[in-house]
């Protein structure tokens, strides 16, 4: 089955964030991937996965005026 998310962590600030696959093959013919909280280029690519829910079960979310928002 075809991955359809993909999470990354970065080197410098510790974060993890997650990106479509399908966006990520598309900006990487052009430009490089880079921290969406510190601009690092320094990232790790972890897992890719079909569901959102694997990428976000080690982790604890709360949601603020309707965005999910990273607690730990």
């Amino acid at each position: 089955m075809y991955e359809i998310y993909t999470t990354y962590k970065c080197k410098v600030c510790k974060k993890e964030f997650v990106l479509l696959t399908e966006d990520i093959e598309n900006m990487l013919k052009d430009r490089k991937l880079s921290c969406p909280y510190c601009l690092s280029k320094k990232i790790l690519k972890r897992k890719p996965t079909s569901d959102l829910r694997e990428c976000m079960e080690q982790r604890v979310y709360k949601r603020v005026k309707g965005a999910l928002r990273q607690i730990k």
